[in-house]
Formats: structure tokens, C-alpha cells, sequence
């Protein structure tokens, strides 16, 4: 990866984040159904990363509004970065200007539902396990106070 990483914002779901989720969550995970309506224009806030010369990464991020008891908590969902890619911080990076976009819009929680082999990088930055666990523990929700 270059040193030099642009993050755009978006109010839609890019044809390059579906690229780069339908790689990572469809061919690698063999997830489905991978898009829902956070995906439908208007609904959530979508970033996509660029570095050298191409779109590597993806997320998006809203409000959850299903956990209404806990106010001013956001969903950071289907962070993806492209294979050859990995390991260079990248994930990392777009996580980071996630929360900041969180708490500009006066968030104060970020939520990532994740793979169980996921959580020890999410802890390592900040995120600690709920009691919400799914798929016999392969899966849960991670909690990050953003103060």
C-alpha cells in the first residue's frame, strides 16, 4: 500500500464497494444475503478508500435503530478490504475515520457485528464483546465508546 490513502464519503453504495464486498463477503465468506436495505440510496453513509490508483476498501455506517435503548449508538457494518491488500493498516484506517464521521454527527457508540476470528483486532482497537453472540459464538456485536 502506498502511503498515500483518500477516503471518500458517500450517500449510496458505490458499483466499487459492491465490487469489493461481493469479492470478500460472497467469494471468500460465501455470505448471503450480503446487500440489504442499508444498502438503498439515502440510507446509510458509505466509505470507500483508495490507494494506489484503486478502490481497496469498504464500510458503512448508521444509526442503530435497534438498539433504541442505548441512544447514540451507530453500526459500522461490512468493513472489506481487498485481498491483496491486507495487513497494512488499511482496515484499520477506514474504522478510525468511521468513528470520527460518528461523533462529528454526535454518536457516541460504534457497533461492529463480526466474525468471531475478527475480534481480537476489533478489541485491540477499543471494541470490547457484548453478550450478543450468534451462529454458536462464530459471530457477535463489539462495542466501542467513542469519547
Amino acid at each position: 500500500m502506498s502511503d498515500h490513502m483518500e477516503i471518500r464519503e458517500y450517500d449510496m453504495m458505490t458499483d466499487e464497494a459492491r465490487g469489493i464486498r461481493t469479492a470478500v463477503f460472497v467469494v471468500e465468506k460465501d455470505y448471503r444475503p450480503e446487500f440489504d436495505e442499508w444498502d438503498e440510496p439515502g440510507r446509510a453513509t458509505h466509505l470507500l478508500a483508495f490507494g494506489n490508483g484503486r478502490a481497496v476498501a469498504t464500510c458503512r455506517l448508521y444509526p442503530d435503530l435497534d438498539h433504541a435503548d442505548q441512544p447514540g449508538r451507530w453500526v459500522i457494518g461490512r468493513l472489506a478490504v481487498v485481498a491483496d491488500e491486507r495487513g497494512h493498516g488499511i482496515g484499520k484506517t477506514v474504522l478510525a475515520e468511521a468513528e470520527r464521521l460518528i461523533r462529528k454527527a454526535g454518536g457516541h457508540v460504534a457497533a461492529v457485528h463480526s466474525e468471531d476470528k475478527n475480534f481480537a483486532m476489533y478489541e485491540h482497537l477499543g471494541y470490547r464483546i457484548t453478550s450478543e453472540l450468534f451462529d454458536n459464538g462464530t459471530h457477535g456485536w463489539l462495542v466501542k465508546a467513542l469519547n
